[in-house]
C-alpha cells in the first residue's frame, strides 16, 4: 500500500516538472547556435530607401563625424506580430555606425507588405549582435524581442547583453536587459540559459553554463528565477 502510494506521489512530481519544462520557452540557449535569417530584396530596398536616409539625419546629426552611414549593416531580422496582433511583419535589427570599442548606434525598424510601420534608433547601443522574437511572452497579443548585444573587448574580456523589447501603443517599449555570455583571455566562458514562462507577468529563469572551447558546454548549478535589469539602451522613434 505504501509503495503503492510513494510510486503515485512520484509520478505526480514526474508530471508536475514535465509540464513546467514544456511551458518555459527558451530565450537564450547557450549550446545551439541559430542560423541568421536573411532579408528579401524588397525588404533591402525598403530599408535603403525609407529607414535608412531619415535614421541618417538624426543620427549622423547628433554624433556627428564619428558616425558615418555607409557602416549600416544587418544584425538579424525577424518575423512576428510586433505593433498588431495578427499582422505578418519583419523586424530589423541594426548597426547603423560603430564609435568605438562596444560602442555604437543601433537601430530597429518594422516592415509590413512594402511600409514602414516603426523605425527607432538608439545612439548608446553598443554592437548589434543578434535578434529573435519571443511570441507574445506577455500575453498581450503582440510578440516581443531580444536584442543581442555586444560591448567589445575591454582588458581582455567581454560578453553579450541582451534587451527585451516590445511595442506597446504604437511605441517601442524596453522591457529590460539580461547577461547572455561573457568571457575572458584566461578564464573558460559562461553563458546562460535563459527561459520564460509566459503570463501577464512573465517570469523568468536561467542555468549557468561553462566552456573552455565555445563549442562544448557544461551545466553548472540549478535553474534558478531571475528578474530582468534596467534597460540600458534608450530608443529615439525616427520621424
Amino acid at each position: 500500500m505504501k509503495a503503492n502510494i510513494l510510486m503515485a506521489f512520484l509520478a505526480v512530481m514526474i508530471a508536475a516538472i514535465s509540464v513546467q519544462a514544456q511551458s518555459l520557452f527558451v530565450v537564450n540557449e547557450p549550446t545551439i547556435k541559430r542560423k541568421p535569417m536573411e532579408l528579401s530584396a524588397a525588404d533591402n530596398r525598403l530599408m535603403e530607401r525609407s529607414v535608412l536616409p531619415k535614421a541618417g539625419k538624426m543620427l549622423v546629426g547628433s554624433l556627428g563625424e564619428v558616425c558615418h552611414e555607409g557602416e549600416y549593416e544587418v544584425a538579424n531580422a525577424a518575423k512576428g506580430s510586433f505593433t498588431r496582433a495578427g499582422a505578418e511583419q519583419t523586424l530589423v535589427f541594426y548597426q547603423f555606425c560603430q564609435t568605438g570599442n562596444g560602442l555604437g548606434a543601433v537601430g530597429v525598424a518594422v516592415l509590413e507588405n512594402g511600409k514602414v510601420e516603426s523605425t527607432y534608433v538608439a545612439e548608446d547601443g553598443g554592437w548589434s549582435v543578434d535578434a529573435h522574437t519571443l511570441p507574445d511572452i506577455n500575453q498581450n497579443g503582440l510578440d516581443e524581442v531580444a536584442l543581442y548585444f555586444s560591448g567589445g573587448m575591454h582588458q581582455g574580456a567581454g560578453g553579450t547583453g541582451v534587451e527585451v523589447i516590445e511595442f506597446s501603443n504604437g511605441r517601442l517599449k524596453n522591457l529590460g536587459w539580461f547577461n547572455a555570455d561573457s568571457f575572458t583571455d584566461s578564464g573558460p566562458s559562461i553563458a546562460y540559459r535563459v527561459s520564460v514562462k509566459k503570463g501577464t507577468t512573465p517570469l523568468f529563469y536561467r542555468q549557468k553554463f561553462t566552456s573552455r572551447d565555445d563549442k562544448h558546454w557544461r551545466p553548472v548549478g540549478k535553474q534558478t528565477s531571475f528578474r530582468l535589469d534596467k534597460p540600458i539602451t534608450t530608443f529615439a522613434a525616427v520621424k
